[in-house]
């Protein structure tokens, strides 16, 4: 079963720019990144346990009189929201309607039940050059009920927006 805006509201920390959608809620922009992995001599690497990731990986995109001016590549995008799901929700992140029909989209893995963090984060693929006004709202959050779900217990628990800047454990 798909939750309502309302459900919702009860397993995300809001903010100010954030805004209730029928059966989501939009999440704002806090900061993005640039992956860049082109010229890294260290590359990332996921082992069976665990995922380790340079910490040069991401290079900050500085806003410009209040705007991220965007060209196609691939960016981390921390939003203003937190989150912490319970035991028998899952959650994932989708782009809003204005990204897609400009051709660029969001990607999110599943948010497992028992994740929390301060600060969401999740990839923004650009395909066609825009600018996003600090604040803009670009995805929403949309939350399943599951049934007997182990809760999340990996690397990434409890780390906020950037978690690529943390070191992994």
């Amino acid at each position: 079963m798909l939750l309502n805006a309302n459900q919702i509201s009860n397993f995300i920390k809001e903010s100010a720019t954030s805004k209730r959608a029928q059966v989501g809620i939009d999440l704002s922009v806090k900061s993005i990144q640039r992956v860049d992995c082109a010229f890294n001599p260290n590359i990332p690497v996921i082992y069976k346990g665990k995922t380790d990731i340079p910490s040069n990986l991401y290079k900050d995109v500085l806003a410009t009189d209040g705007f991220y001016d965007l060209y196609p590549s691939v960016y981390s995008v921390t939003f203003n929201e937190g989150i912490s799901i319970p035991a028998n929700h899952t959650a994932f992140v989708i782009h809003r309607s204005s990204l897609y029909r400009i051709g660029n989209i969001i990607m999110s893995p599943v948010w497992d039940p028992g994740f929390a963090c301060d600060n969401m984060n999740t990839t923004l693929i650009v395909n066609t050059p825009m600018r996003v006004e600090e604040g803009a709202r670009l995805a929403q959050v949309i939350f399943h009920e599951n049934y007997d779900a182990e809760k999340y217990d990996g690397q990434w628990q409890g780390l906020s927006g950037a978690t690529h800047k943390e070191e992994s454990k």
